[in-house]
């Protein structure tokens, strides 16, 4: 099966990850190596790395994110689902959310995935301050997964132009969506102290 471009960019965003920790001058001859490849040594290196899974079924990039094979920035995760920011967004915390169980159809997708892309699209909102979020189910590497897509003003969808960002914008990014902590509100009654005892001023003697 051959690679779309799209999937051909996403593979080499991983392989530059992958490079980052290398010293400079070895870090610097891969992203050259990387940036050099063509589609079709792309899709021959894919083809490669893919291993046989205990099910017998081809691993792909999904299921190597899902065992931490491959680097990414997570923001949710369950049971059923994992949540990690596209690294090639159309929008400002597009989410993928990527079933723990390969699925090659949309009628098959837990109702609990759904559940985690329900309650990462209320961070999203909540915490990037989208308006909405537009959500696409999608099949890559012959697998479905759901996109997140957050929409800050004109409408969006998965044939929108996307960008690439940089690791260190990702990690902004998802500390943008970590829980706020809640601050204890303590109300003093006026004239009291935290004793319950009432706060007298001392008279001046002129």
């Amino acid at each position: 099966m051959s690679l779309t471009p799209q999937e051909v960019d996403e593979v080499k965003a991983q392989l530059r990850e992958q490079v980052q920790n290398l010293p400079e001058a070895q870090k610097s001859q891969a992203l050259q190596q990387i940036e050099a490849l063509t589609p079709q040594a792309v899709e021959s290196l894919v083809n490669q790395q893919r291993e046989k899974s205990s099910s017998g079924q081809e691993k792909t990039i999904y299921r190597m994110i899902i065992d931490r094979e491959v680097d990414s920035i997570r923001i949710a995760e369950d049971e059923s689902a994992l949540a990690v920011l596209e690294i090639n967004p159309v929008s400002n915390g597009h989410t993928l959310i990527i079933p723990k169980s390969a699925v090659s159809e949309k009628s098959n997708l837990p109702a609990d995935v759904f559940a985690l892309a329900e309650k990462v699209s209320i961070k999203l909102m909540e915490g990037l301050g989208a308006k909405s979020i537009e959500t696409q189910t999608e099949t890559k590497f012959g697998e479905k997964i759901i996109n997140l897509i957050p929409v800050y003003d004109a409408p969006l969808s998965l044939s929108s132009p996307r960008k690439k960002v940089q690791k260190s914008e990702l990690e902004s990014i998802a500390k943008q969506l970590e829980p706020k902590p809640k601050k204890e509100v303590i109300k003093i009654e006026k004239g009291k102290s935290l004793e319950g005892k009432v706060l007298k001023r001392k008279r001046r003697i002129a």
